[in-house]
């Protein structure tokens, strides 16, 4: 048994490997790499979670840029299921989770007749909650880089050490709201939960999780244009990402929202999302600091 992801096992153009080997392979692969795709998914009591529809949103990415991998998204899904499972297997404990990455990298040819060539690689690692544990009962900071540019490269802060973790909330050239670097936005008022406008960000698999969530507890969203300004008049505002699933924003530009974190809507959302993958993530996060 291991809590060291250098003992798992990882693919890399075919090959089943350890990881401590992948590595090195995958530092080359990125020394020659002219751009790609990746995507993430994360598990839930060793079972990967909503994976086809990670797997679908980059083989979109794929095929809009023209890169066949040789392998189809059935292949994918087999090899990523199959290397969770075994590396699970092998976890000290069974409260960890595991994240399992899936990259496809076009590597410029070494010669000027060469073709570019794709490089597939899939590999797992340890999902550290204690990073976020914390903003899931105390909420993360927002702020909006133009109106305080001082904090643009904070780090999003470290669970450990009691760091508040710190996002920026993106505009558009319009100004309307977008969303956090690395995570969905949405704020509710009156009841209602308010979505940027989806042509304006790039949706994740948590986002539509949320909004289907939403359309299972009744919960009204409403999708449009929404400037900074707005926030200002919400009851609670959430961000969404497939590591932490849900965290509540206690603070826009240091302005509270609402009279505690998280709030019923948000609450709710998170009740709901610890009933469809049968664990309480959350608890298992805040467990994750008793050792501090």
């Amino acid at each position: 048994m291991t809590s060291d992801q250098r003992h798992f096992l990882a693919y890399i153009n075919g090959r089943v490997m350890p990881y401590s080997e992948a590595a090195r392979i995958l530092q080359r692969i990125n020394a020659r790499s002219a751009g790609g795709y990746y995507d993430t998914a994360r598990t839930f009591g060793g079972k990967t979670f909503r994976l086809r529809q990670h797997l679908e949103r980059l083989f979109n990415g794929l095929a809009y840029s023209n890169i066949d991998t040789g392998l189809s998204i059935e292949d994918l899904e087999t090899i990523s299921i199959g290397l969770v499972e075994t590396n699970h297997s092998l976890i000290e404990g069974e409260n960890h989770e595991m994240t399992v990455t899936q990259t496809v990298t076009v590597s410029r040819p070494e010669a000027a007749d060469d073709l570019p060539g794709v490089d597939v690689a899939i590999y797992c690692s340890l999902l550290d909650v204690s990073a976020f544990a914390r903003s899931y009962v105390e909420g993360v900071r927002i702020y909006t880089p133009n109106t305080y540019p001082e904090l643009q490269g904070q780090s999003s802060g470290d669970g450990k050490t009691g760091a508040v973790q710190v996002l920026p909330l993106m505009s558009n050239a319009r100004g309307h709201i977008t969303e956090c670097r690395g995570a969905n936005f949405m704020f509710v008022l009156d009841g209602r939960i308010k979505l940027p406008d989806r042509s304006n960000v790039l949706p994740g698999v948590s986002m539509h999780t949320v909004l289907e969530i939403a359309e299972y507890l009744s919960i009204g969203v409403d999708e449009g244009l929404y400037n900074q300004r707005e926030l200002y008049d919400a009851d609670e505002a959430f961000v969404s990402s497939t590591r932490y699933c849900l965290l509540p924003v206690a603070s826009i530009n240091g302005y509270p929202l609402g009279d505690f974190v998280p709030g019923e809507v948000t609450g709710k959302i998170l009740s709901r999302w610890r009933d469809i993958v049968g664990v309480d993530f959350v608890r298992r996060a805040l467990d994750s600091l008793s050792g501090e």
